[in-house]
């Protein structure tokens, strides 16, 4: 589906057999993929790539929201098939290049430990990152795309916001399956850290809000943000 005129989703199940992450792609003078779904859907995207009339070089950039496998388990195969370059925040980077293992669970500290032995199930294969993104750049994309640093649920995770499509792609700081929610506590390194970055959000202009899971809303997103800000704080101060 098209989110916005220039920015189209294809949902985390279509092409795969396990449910995986939302890919986005940006339409301005070729494509900009924002992350690759889990392993194996590379074929699915290339078809999606080709069903809106694009060939797989036309992909130039793969923009990655954070570093979890569900969300850059394709990216090697995506990078090879395409040329793209590779964008993703710094304190992720490691995670995404091979530097560091990926992680798994980061809560609590004993099922972690437990399913160690089985790091295997979240691993991917490394693809180099070829331009580090911090808080507050721009790209030269629909207009003006800047980068907004929003750690907590990984420590690099980044949204990005888009003031010409009145759009604002939040990765995996928020889910919207049925209703606004948190991301996952279990893959959440810091839960303090990602509700600021939530407060952050709701500061900002936006009518549209699409997700890594769940549908976009697709009209007054920023009040469903602010909204939501304000249960969060209702809750902090009766805790």
């Amino acid at each position: 589906m098209f989110v916005t005129e220039n920015v189209y989703q294809s949902s985390g199940i279509s092409g795969t057999r396990l449910a995986g992450a939302n890919i986005f792609l940006l339409i301005d003078n070729g494509l900009t993929l924002v992350d690759t779904g889990l392993r194996g859907r590379s074929v699915h995207i290339v078809k999606e790539v080709k069903r809106l009339g694009y060939k797989p070089s036309d992909i130039g950039r793969i923009i990655l929201t954070h570093h979890h496998s569900d969300h850059i388990g394709s990216l090697a195969e995506l990078k090879n098939a395409t040329g793209a370059k590779v964008m993703a925040h710094p304190a992720d980077a490691p995670y995404i290049d091979g530097t560091l293992p990926q992680p798994g669970p980061a809560r609590p500290k004993w099922l972690a430990r437990m399913l160690s032995p089985f790091s295997s199930m979240w691993a991917t294969v490394p693809a180099e990152v070829d331009r580090l993104l911090n808080d507050g750049d721009e790209l030269p994309l629909l207009g003006g795309t800047k980068i907004l640093h929003t750690p907590g649920y990984t420590t690099g995770s980044i949204c990005l916001l888009i003031p010409q499509e009145k759009l604002v792609i939040v990765g995996d700081l928020l889910a919207h399956r049925f209703r606004l929610s948190l991301p996952s506590r279990l893959f959440t390194v810091d839960m303090e850290q990602e509700a600021k970055s939530i407060r952050k959000l709701a500061g900002l202009h936006f009518g549209v809000m699409a997700f890594g899971h769940g549908k976009p809303i697709l009209r007054d997103a920023h009040q469903e943000v602010v909204h939501f800000v304000e249960k969060l704080e209702k809750k902090r101060r009766v805790s």
